[in-house]
Order: structure tokens, then sequence, then C-alpha cells
């Protein structure tokens, strides 16, 4: 029996209508080992909250249409997320009607990614919502021809060029890499790359094998995927775990 991969992440969703603050707290929490959400206002966080189990909110203070603090009040009142309010403003009536209205903690922009990162799981574990997160992947492999680094998250063929390839591409090669030559199922890829966000009769499994079919071609027209009817996918080829040091020798 395969044993699994990773331990179900908590989910967080950034609310900001600034598109480089979301992006840089996504990014930098993806890193975490969490599933980051994004919401531009209101209406698009009532969208993922009411769509994902969502276990804490970063909550921006000033957003078009409803601002932070009714939305706040909404949160509390509709779901059960713990919420950070975030603003650039910090004086202490914002902080008081943040906190006041529900709020789990506040900070004020700009902040250290770090900060966040920690209050934020002081928040998950008041609240009981802390998960564990799975441990950095370091091992390095070799396969076909290309190097995986899985600190760096990176694929490289024998001439070193680096593959353009997805997250979510580097997360579902990682699962083949750890089980080659092996029958996996779509249920348990979806499992082990989409954890909470599968849902029944989603192709994205099929979609990104395809991708990286194409990506990562490999001699004599064969794939480094086979289909195997009612089954899944296999991993064609063997595997070599090596240390990091190793991957350019």
């Amino acid at each position: 029996m395969l044993e699994p991969i990773s331990l179900t992440p908590n989910h967080i969703l950034i609310v900001d209508d600034e598109p480089g603050i979301r992006s840089l707290v996504k990014r930098y929490f993806e890193k975490q080992g969490m599933i980051v959400h994004c919401a531009a206002s209101g209406e698009e966080m009532h969208t993922v909250l009411t769509s994902q189990a969502i276990d804490i909110v970063f909550l921006d203070v000033h957003l078009p249409g409803k601002d932070g603090f009714v939305l706040l009040d909404e949160i509390k009142t509709e779901y059960q997320a713990g919420v950070i309010m975030l603003t650039v403003e910090n004086d202490l009536d914002a902080r008081l009607h943040g906190l006041n209205g529900g709020a789990d903690d506040y900070m004020p922009k700009p902040f250290a990614m770090s900060e966040l990162h920690a209050r934020s799981n002081a928040v998950l574990r008041r609240l009981g919502r802390l998960k564990q997160t799975p441990k950095l992947e370091t091992s390095c492999y070799r396969f076909a021809g290309y190097a995986m680094d899985c600190k760096l998250r990176e694929v490289r063929n024998a001439q070193q060029e680096l593959m353009d390839l997805s997250p979510a591409e580097i997360d579902l090669l990682l699962v083949f890499l750890k089980h080659p030559q092996t029958v996996l199922n779509r249920d348990y890829l979806m499992q082990q790359t989409r954890g909470r966000d599968a849902t029944p009769f989603d192709r994205t499994i099929d979609v990104r094998v395809g991708q990286l079919r194409k990506k990562l071609p490999i001699e004599d027209e064969q794939s480094l995927f086979k289909t195997v009817r009612g089954g899944g996918y296999m991993l064609t080829q063997a595997v070599e775990k090596v240390r990091s040091s190793s991957l350019s020798s």
C-alpha cells in the first residue's frame, strides 16, 4: 500500500486589492507548505470562503466596496476562520476597532513575512487549527537524463538547461519520482497534489501529466509516463536518489 506523502496543510486566504502584496504573501506561504488563495474584494472573498475550508484570512482594511472592518464582521458571523487585519494605519483607534470587532491579530504595513508567519501560527494554534506542514523535501533525483533538485524545486536536462515547469507540475512530478515504475491512480495523485481542493471528476491530473510529457521528452519517442487503462499513470523510467552535491558531477 502506498503511504501518504504529505499531511493536509493549512489553507490561507489573502484579501488585498494590491496585486504585489497578494503575490508576495502567496509565494512566501506556499514555500512554507501552505495552500494559499487570493481575493481582491469582498465579493471575491466570499466566493473563496464558500468553496474552500479556509483556516485563516489576511484581511486588508482598505478595499474597494466594503472595507475590511465590515468584511471582518461578515467573516466572524458566517465562517470559522481566524482573521489577521493588515493596514497602513497603525494608530491605536484603528487597532482597537479591528480587535474589538473580532480580529485575532493586527499587522501594520509594511510587515516582515517572518513575523506574519509567526503571528498566523499563533492564531491557528489558539484556534486549534494549526496543522503540521510537510518537511521541506531536500532530496535530489536523476531520471531519464534529467535531474531534479527538490530544495530548489528545479529540473534540469543533461545539458544543465533549466526546464520550464510550473509549481503544480513540480509537485506532481515529485509524487512520481517517489514511486517510480509504480501505477498511481488518479485519486492518489489528486490527494497528494491538491488535497482538499480536489473534486470528483476533476481532470487536472490528466492535463498536468500531458504537460509533463511535452516538457520532459525522452529518447526513441517513448513517453516518460504510461497511461494505465482503468488505473492511472506510471513513471516508466528508473529513478536514482542522489545528494545535492552530486547533481553537477
